[in-house]
């Protein structure tokens, strides 16, 4: 075999192994160290008056029991839209399927900065939904103004992160072993029972999972609550932000960091609990089960509403933002009036002094962030899978669940008070210590798909363990690094939360640049840079996805 001749390691080889450990110190401490300032900021600071504890205490309860409320109704509804979705998915065939499924990219290639706006263009007293039912029904008034209240914070976080559960289940659903359910058919079960008794079970597991991590999305929810400004509550994210960085209300802020770890770590506790046991009976090298047509008038009518629900609740409001993008006012007002259709917003974000400095620095962080993302998630691969029994132990399992823990907000926090005048380092640093475990995912992903007869050679057949990684472990690895890699370059391009936080002076990125714009209601330029920003970290997603996506 190739991957196990001798012959000296290069000098890439050792500089790799020194860059690999560097890389992950520096995640880790630029993890534990803010995140620790965070906890214990309150420790410096001096006594207060009653009144002012009280009116602390209330406010955080409100936070908080808003922030609960908030992401439990939006994983309901989450898990509402996605099940049916992850049913069509991995059972049926139709012509609509791979639309479905391609669904799932965009909790991670669209920000949720560019959904807020799209729910904003769709779903707001002046949006296209309203302007068309008043059109079609004669209304003098808007018929919609849920959005700002928590009944829109719920549609927007249950809508967008949907396919979050739908790709879970699927994944499970269609590798579903046939035996049980055809012997329950067979001895005179009815379908639906079969379902209740024998599917429903086998598909608890990723269910829970999924919305484990579609909760811990909405708990710490920041820019669509920020962006919305008006909903009858604020989150804890919101709150954590306003007291740290209106109210220098350190104190305050350090309790709610608190509340938010412990909140976040009893929930990946219980994920981390369901993970273990996720794939059990099922392996990844199982077939695919054959999918059958939709069938019967009942069937076709139910896919079709379902479809078309999507269609016009989901992918309506992200068309909305490329349809938007070509509208100008024709009252010559930036928020308001009659619309035409030109290039004016085009015109005016191309040809201003902004947006080659916020893609260039979209780029170079995103770049940035991805190649000390993607050394540290491969000196962590060197540690749990170049020994004797690699993938195990609960350090492989655990450690890269942490990050999920922490929000940029309260990352942001910790680093303003380590490092109160900020630096672009500091941007990448937190970014990449919080986005890491998404690229050692995708590495794990490309080892764990690695024959083991070939793991138990490079054990006979490499002098030691680093000669083993090189030769082996990293050359089987390596599409999964640049998928990884790719990934992580897509979630840092979109974040607006930890710029946002930390106020780098002289820093803008796209993201923060189609925050300003939408803040100061030029909607239309908005909308032409969230094309942008979602071109730029759609490209990156894709070809992350490329290998895995359903042939």
């Amino acid at each position: 075999m190739s991957l196990f001749r001798k012959g000296p390691i290069s000098s890439a080889g050792y500089a790799g192994s020194v860059i690999g450990p560097v890389s992950l110190f520096a995640v880790s401490a630029g993890f534990l160290a803010p995140v620790a300032v965070a906890l214990f900021a309150a420790a410096g600071t001096g006594a207060e008056g009653a009144g002012a504890s009280a009116l602390r205490f209330a406010r955080l309860f409100s936070a908080l029991r808003f922030t609960f409320l908030e992401a439990f109704f939006s994983t309901l509804l989450a898990v509402a839209i996605g099940f049916p979705a992850a049913f069509f998915v991995a059972r049926r065939d139709f012509p609509g399927r791979r639309f479905l499924l391609a669904l799932s990219a965009v909790p991670l290639c669209v920000p949720p900065m560019i959904i807020a706006l799209a729910f904003v263009l769709y779903f707001g007293r002046q949006g296209w939904l309203n302007y068309g039912l008043m059109s079609a029904f004669g209304l003098k008034e808007p018929p919609l103004s849920f959005l700002y209240s928590m009944t829109g914070v719920v549609i927007a976080h249950g809508l967008y992160d949907f396919p979050v559960i739908m790709r879970t289940v699927s994944r499970v659903w269609e590798r579903l072993p046939a035996d049980q359910e055809e012997a329950a058919l067979l001895l005179g079960a009815k379908p639906v029972r079969v379902f209740r008794t024998v599917t429903l079970p086998a598909l608890a597991r990723p269910l829970l999972s999924g919305s484990a991590l579609v909760f811990l999305y909405c708990f710490f929810s920041f820019v669509i609550v920020l962006l919305f400004g008006g909903v009858g509550g604020t989150t804890l994210e919101v709150e954590l932000y306003q007291a740290a960085r209106s109210r220098l209300d350190f104190r305050g802020a350090s309790l709610i960091a608190l509340i938010e770890t412990v909140a976040a770590v009893a929930v990946i506790a219980f994920h981390a609990r369901l993970q273990r046991g996720l794939g059990r009976g099922i392996s990844s090298r199982d077939t695919l089960r054959a999918r059958k047509p939709v069938r019967g008038l009942r069937e076709r009518g139910a896919a079709a509403l379902f479809l078309g629900g999507i269609l016009v609740f989901f992918v309506g409001p992200l068309a909305s933002i490329p349809l938007r993008s070509l509208a100008v006012s024709a009252s010559g007002a930036r928020y308001g009036g009659s619309l035409t259709f030109g290039l004016a917003a085009w015109k005016s974000i191309l040809g201003g002094s902004n947006l080659l400095p916020a893609l260039a620095a979209t780029v170079g962080t995103g770049i940035a962030t991805a190649a000390l993302s993607v050394a540290a998630a491969l000196s962590f691969a060197f540690i749990t899978y170049a020994g004797r029994s690699p993938g195990s132990g609960a350090l492989s399992r655990l450690a890269p669940l942490v990050p999920l823990a922490v929000s940029p907000v309260m990352l942001g926090f910790g680093w303003n008070l380590l490092s109160p005048r900020g630096h672009w380092l500091t941007l990448v640093v937190a970014q990449a210590s919080l986005s890491w475990p998404f690229a050692w995912t995708q590495i794990q992903g490309a080892l764990e798909r690695v024959p083991p007869d070939i793991l138990d050679a490079s054990r006979l057949l490499s002098s030691g363990r680093l000669d083993r990684f090189y030769r082996t472990l990293l050359p089987l690895s390596l599409r999964g690094a640049l998928s990884g890699a790719a990934l992580v370059f897509a979630i840092s391009a979109g974040d607006a939360t930890l710029p946002l936080v930390l106020s780098l002076p002289g820093y803008e990125n796209l993201a923060l640049l189609l925050f300003r714009l939408a803040g100061s209601y030029r909607f239309s330029e908005a909308c032409a840079c969230a094309v942008i920003l979602s071109l730029v970290a759609g490209i990156a997603f894709f070809i992350q996805d490329g290998d895995t996506r359903e042939r």
